[in-house]
């Protein structure tokens, strides 16, 4: 018969991932919304179109990220799934910086993109971690 998980204490790897999950999920919100309600800075429709369209998509994926942090016990690879968009964000800024040079407020968006990295990398850490404890047979 298998343990009841839901009643175990998180382990400390399953803390991290939930806190990780969690923390993109209120970047998510906050960022994303904010993108809604102001749109494109140029003024431009077309931009304008596509950036809100993404902000919204984008803003779709904070529910998902918040279940599976309160689901963290019975997670496995939709978590590695749920880091790949965060790692892939990171990506575009920094495409976007080689790009089109630094945005009008460096050192923000350079914690931001690297805050992503960070947080993509230690999920996939933390995660791996869980699921290999999670595994491993109890000692008696």
């Amino acid at each position: 018969m298998a343990a009841d998980t839901t009643s175990a204490p998180l382990t400390r790897a399953q803390t991290i991932v939930r806190i990780c999950l969690l923390l993109t999920t209120a970047i998510i919100v906050a960022g994303a919304g904010l993108q809604i309600v102001r749109g494109a800075a140029e003024g431009d429709a077309t931009a304008d179109h596509i950036h809100r369209f993404m902000a919204g998509v984008y803003i779709g994926w904070a529910p998902l990220f918040f279940w599976a942090a309160a689901t963290i016990r019975s997670q496995g690879v939709l978590v590695y799934f749920l880091a790949v968009p965060v790692f892939l964000g990171a990506l575009g800024r920094v495409l976007s910086i080689a790009l089109n040079g630094l945005p009008v407020r460096p050192a923000e968006f350079l914690s931001f993109g690297a805050l992503e990295i960070v947080i993509a990398f230690v999920i996939v850490w933390a995660h791996s971690t869980a699921l290999r404890t999670r595994r491993m047979p109890a000692v008696a």
